[in-house]
């Protein structure tokens, strides 16, 4: 099975989402099978967006601080808990499948609905 992948970054903290190109022999006739895109995460006046983030297990997620002091990315259930520092950026990635609502430990009042679904 032959894959490519291509992943484009760009200076300041935005990405572009990879995008998998599978061969036609990983695909039915007139199809291409697709990968699932990376996850890009922003916190900006204490609010993360989008509402709900979705990767594959193992995928980088990029959560991105444009706030002026740092902020954590939590999990409920404890499975990953990174600091994001101010006016920074971290990757995380998501350890099982599932839906993992998350919040800020340093903000008590910045939390869900946001989760991040893993399959």
């Amino acid at each position: 099975m032959t894959k490519l992948t291509v992943a484009l970054s760009v200076v300041l903290g935005a990405s572009i989402p990879a995008a998998g190109i599978a061969s036609q022999a990983d695909a039915t006739p007139g199809t291409v099978k697709a990968q699932q895109a990376a996850a890009t995460i922003t916190i900006q006046d204490m609010k993360n967006t989008p509402a709900d983030a979705t990767t594959a297990v193992g995928q980088p997620i990029t959560v991105t601080n444009n706030d002026p002091f740092p902020h954590t990315v939590t999990a409920v259930d404890k499975s990953f808990d990174v600091e994001v520092p101010a006016k920074g950026s971290v990757s995380l990635s998501v350890p099982k499948a599932g839906k993992f609502p998350y919040d800020c430990t340093f903000h008590p009042g910045q939390h869900g609905p946001t989760s991040i679904t893993a399959s």
